[in-house]
């Protein structure tokens, strides 16, 4: 049962989801910003780690650029898609409604929901918010610009070891809107998939039925009036039947063409 819980809410709603657990983990770094940083164990090698969280610190920023170039390429899928869809409409004007196109309009629906809440992911992945780096300490006064001597190693590590944790709150949350958007794009392009199949569908078996049980005939009658006029009268009726009464249906259309002989 948890198994099958799991799978819907990561694949059949991510994006709810994706909120949900965003949320825990926002409560997670609002409560551990404030946290105390124990460095006795390391007391005396502090520049060591402090080298090796500055690299950290930049991998977490790479990998923070990765995640949005990601969300980029879903942004783009997206609108291609939404483009798609506008042709699609298009293409429901030009057939006649019944029950598949009720159908494959539900589909379609369904498909429209996924992408916008797609929109919706996306852009928050690509939203401005709070990310740590290591950058010298300027400060700024009304006539010049003045460098900040940095802090003792010992504060310094602190510090970086706060942004480093805060850092992977912030990317795993990014993570989880990317990974929301890419399901709920992929179940868009699912649903379109089978809106498109059921509409071709439809419109082939409301064509087959048409075919079947109606038969136009043509037929032309010709008239002498006298020696410089003919009269033809060219008409058109449709054969339809019902399997189940074998009612016939006779529809004439008369159209007068007269010709005078030269």
């Amino acid at each position: 049962m948890s198994k099958l819980k799991t799978f819907i809410f990561e694949q059949i709603i991510p994006g709810f989801h994706a909120a949900r657990s965003n949320n825990t983990i926002s409560k997670l770094k609002k409560d551990r910003a404030n946290f105390d940083v124990d460095i006795d164990s390391v007391a005396g090698n502090e520049s060591e780690y402090i080298e090796q969280l500055k690299t950290d610190l930049k991998e977490q920023h790479d990998r923070k650029k990765i995640i949005e170039d990601k969300a980029k390429s879903l942004l783009f899928i997206i609108t291609a898609s939404i483009a798609t869809i506008t042709f699609s409409l298009t293409y429901l004007n030009s057939i006649s409604m019944n029950n598949f196109q009720i159908v494959a309009l539900a589909f379609l629906g369904v498909s429209i929901l996924y992408f916008i809440a797609g929109v919706i992911r996306v852009l928050q992945t690509l939203s401005i918010r709070l990310f740590y780096v290591v950058q010298a300490e300027i400060e700024t006064t009304e006539t010049n610009y003045k460098l900040l001597s940095k802090k003792a190693d010992n504060e310094f590590l602190k510090d970086l070891i706060k942004s480093k944790e805060q850092n992977d709150l912030i990317n795993i949350c990014l993570s989880n809107y990317t990974f929301a958007s890419f399901n709920l794009i992929r179940n868009g392009i699912i649903f379109f998939a089978v809106f498109f199949i059921t509409s071709i569908g439809g419109g082939f078996y409301a064509q087959k039925n048409k075919t079947t049980n109606v038969y136009p005939i043509n037929k032309e009658i010709q008239i002498k009036i006298n020696d410089s006029i003919d009269l033809k009268i060219p008409y058109t009726f449709e054969l339809k039947y019902e399997i189940q009464d074998l009612k016939i249906d006779k529809t004439t259309t008369r159209k007068s063409d007269t010709r005078r002989a030269p």
